[in-house]
């Protein structure tokens, strides 16, 4: 009896103390302070399956990628070696939890092919999710009363997407501590997202004997919302997880109402030194036609650039940055009386400065690589590191926002090249938290710059430093957004890839300030766009005022179509496609100094031809979003020169005097409407046959109606001929067709008939 007593007494005791092991203490979270030191990475880099479910038997191993590097300066060995592990990952449950065997070994895809990174609060990869469920794990373990004292701290609790969140873990036990690991988990369904290197786990830097440091970059496109960072020490007797909470916020664009339509111009030279031809009879006058020219094409917008630093302007220094010409531009601009209802805007080239032109104005230069020679080089931009050049582009957008005939400001290459910006390598190592070579102390800047423009191909580098730019770049904005400038804020963006190759994401200059991203589809070929077309929906979605825009140059516009046509078809595309559950906010025609005086806007097309393009384009886009009274279409009938033009009222009330207008292109000679003024009842629709005729050409030609309201209201639709896809194309006679059949030359053949058939 005593005997089963005691055997009772025991085993109470013992699942007591079962109880008390798993749910005897929570999660323990206190604060320590943020620490700036590096710490040194071990050399075992070993690996070995586990058991999730015997917390004592988890093993935390480094993983130690070794990439291959051939430079001319001796860097000596690529890690450091230390008395410590400090490891990035944390073997759970398999290898597919690590870093795969290629990137251990430094063959990893280049980043400027990866696909468009897309995350979701949805997440099922199934990495993820058995890496969360050992973390649980870890967590539940982590309640026994033995477990380690652990102190998290955070740079910052609440972060915009450009914003990194340092991770500090100071660790308190008597126990050897074996390894620690970081990672980030969303918290509502405790899923471990990747950080901004694609890979789940963070780098984790010892800073003392107990203390330890990782940070963590949200992802481009990342979830916004709850997240914690998690923190996983293993010691002898097992790994324990403790967690600390903090939110990734965005920025939503302000509402942008009515469709933005936007003429831009691109000019470097004095505009009162040029000609522009009038919209009504084509004598040439002064600059102040632009606007007219402006409102024909039926945009309400004008952005003009108004300040650029390169080495062929004269009278730039230090002092005197930016071009007088076009500071001129833009007050003249300002000033004209022929500006009425047009709003403008001035922007700024912000770190482009080709010809010398950042040592012109007295900024540091931003240093690129030639892989060929394996040297540096300076580049064609500033430094994104450069203070003085932020200085100068507040000054002069701050001059433009206090002229009341002004109302936006921009900034066009807020970025630097692909291949450049190496001059920042120390605080992009710094603040990304990249693993370095062995001796990275005592190398000389030069031969730091060398490492990154080498290692930047790498994944986990490549990826940071577009991170890092583009952190950069939106703390940039955000110092122009907050320097006390009043007037709304657009930045043009690189179409491809979001512009992350060159430091570019639209999530983070929207939470860093921007009121509109005017993204440039143009300079891609016809492959480019169509990509462009698939990875933007999958990317960006939102209330976020993005634009998109094409540029009035035939070169750029390759494809099936002809140029004007295919022009036409990407801005549609583009305004349908870019933004997955939003519209776009507006489109822009870049610029139209090329429509005015350039060669480039095609042989044989006109001034008036680009214009009407345009004034049609708008006219779609105000149709698709119910901001025009009228929808017109236009049919044709090539082989009788007659077509149908027919106008849909789209108001509730009649239309009276809507008067009609033609021009004609190219080819055209003349257009006979059988009526130029219709009446049209609410919700009524009109058809007007009309009648064209040719010149001494048969070359496909535009022919544009423009249709006006008596409030003034237009709507432009534009349709090219296609006769010459119709010209009769000669058909091989019978005889011919025997003799080519029997391999015989067909010249030798005399009997041919001239037979020909219409397509």
């Amino acid at each position: 009896m005593k005997n089963s007593i005691i055997a009772t007494t025991l085993l109470l005791l013992i699942t007591v103390s079962l109880i008390l092991l798993t749910f005897g203490i929570g999660e323990r979270i206190t604060i320590i302070n943020n620490s700036e030191s590096h710490y040194e990475l071990s050399e075992d880099n070993q690996f070995r399956r586990i058991d999730m479910y015997n917390p004592d038997s988890l093993s935390l191993s480094t993983v130690k990628p070794v990439y291959d590097y051939d430079l001319s300066v001796d860097f000596g060995d690529f890690y450091l070696k230390e008395n410590i592990i400090a490891s990035s990952d944390i073997e759970l449950l398999n290898q597919e939890l690590l870093l795969s065997a290629d990137e251990i070994n430094g063959n990893m895809p280049n980043p400027n092919v990866l696909p468009a990174l897309v995350f979701s609060a949805n997440t099922t990869d199934a990495k993820a999710d058995k890496l969360s469920e050992a973390i649980d794990t870890a967590i539940i373990n982590t309640r026994r009363r033995e477990s380690p004292r652990v102190a998290i701290d955070l740079s910052k609790i609440s972060v915009f997407r450009y914003e990194p969140v340092v991770i500090n873990a100071s660790i308190y036990t008597t126990d050897k501590v074996k390894n620690i690991s970081i990672y980030v988990r969303y918290k509502s369904d405790k899923l471990v997202r990747k950080n901004g290197d694609d890979r789940y786990s963070i780098n984790v830097f010892k800073i003392e004997n107990s203390q330890y440091k990782g940070t963590y970059l949200h992802p481009f496109g990342g979830t916004l919302g709850e997240y914690q960072a998690v923190v996983l020490v293993q010691t002898e007797k097992g790994i324990y997880g403790y967690t600390k909470d903090f939110t990734v916020k965005g920025r939503q664009s302000p509402p942008a109402k009515e469709t933005k339509k936007i003429a831009t111009l691109e000019y470097a030279i004095d505009l009162t030194t040029k000609r522009v031809p009038s919209v009504e009879t084509g004598e040439l006058t002064d600059y102040d036609a632009i606007y007219d020219w402006i409102r024909y094409m039926k945009c309400d917008i004008f952005w003009a650039i108004g300040g650029q630093t390169t080495g062929w302007t004269g009278g730039i220094t230090s002092d005197e940055p930016w071009a007088k010409a076009m500071i001129k531009n833009i007050e003249n601009l300002a000033a004209s009386k022929k500006k009425g209802n047009v709003e403008l805007g001035a922007y700024v080239m912000s770190y482009f400065a080709a010809g010398g032109g950042a040592r012109k104005g007295g900024y540091e230069v931003s240093i690129g690589y030639n892989s060929e020679t394996k040297s540096l080089v300076e580049s064609r931009h500033i430094s994104l590191a450069d203070p003085k050049r932020v200085r100068d582009i507040i000054d002069i957008l701050k001059r433009y926002d206090s002229n009341p005939n002004i109302s936006y400001v921009g900034l066009d290459f807020i970025r630097t090249g692909e291949v450049d910006g190496y001059e920042m390598v120390d605080e992009m190592v710094e603040l990304t938290g990249v693993y370095v070579p062995a001796n990275w102390q005592t190398m000389s800047k030069q031969a730091r710059m060398k490492w990154l423009a080498v290692n930047r191909g790498k994944k986990e580098i490549g990826l940071k430093w577009r991170w890092f730019r583009a952190h950069k770049e939106s703390l940039i904005i955000k110092q122009v957004k907050e320097s006390g400038i009043k007037k709304k804020l657009w930045a043009f963006t690189l179409g491809w890839n979001q512009g992350q190759e060159h430091g570019q994401d639209p999530y983070m200059f929207f939470d860093a300030g921007i009121d509109y991203d005017a993204v440039m589809i143009y300079e891609a070929n016809r492959a480019q766009h169509v990509g462009m077309l698939a990875s933007w929906p999958r990317y960006l979605s939102g209330e976020y005022n993005t634009l998109v825009g094409n540029m009035i140059d035939n070169r750029l516009q390759d494809g099936s179509l002809r140029p004007e046509l295919e022009y036409m078809k990407r801005v549609y595309e583009s305004e349908a496609k870019f933004n997955r559950s939003s519209r776009i906010r507006g489109v822009f025609f870049h610029d139209i100094s090329r429509m005015l005086w350039s060669r480039f806007r095609g042989a044989g097309n006109s001034i008036r031809e680009w214009a009407n393009i345009n004034a049609s384009i708008v006219s779609r886009i105000e149709e698709k979003y119910s901001e025009n009274p009228f929808n017109v279409t236009v049919k044709l009938d090539e082989r009788n020169r007659t077509g149908v033009l027919t106008i849909v009222n789209r108001t509730s009330k009649r239309l009276n005097n809507v008067s009609i207008k033609t021009d004609l292109a190219q080819a055209l000679s003349a257009i006979a409407l059988d009526s130029q003024t219709v009446n049209i009842e609410a919700g009524g629709t009109a058809e007007i046959g009309f009648k064209y005729a040719y010149g001494g050409s048969r070359y496909s030609s535009l022919m544009s109606f423009r249709v006006t309201a008596e409030s003034g209201e237009e709507n432009v639709a534009a349709v090219y001929t296609l006769l010459h896809t119709l010209i009769p194309k000669p058909e091989p006679a019978k005889e011919e067709n025997a003799i080519m059949a029997k391999g015989e030359d067909a010249k030798s053949s005399n009997n041919t008939k001239d037979e020909t058939k219409d397509n």
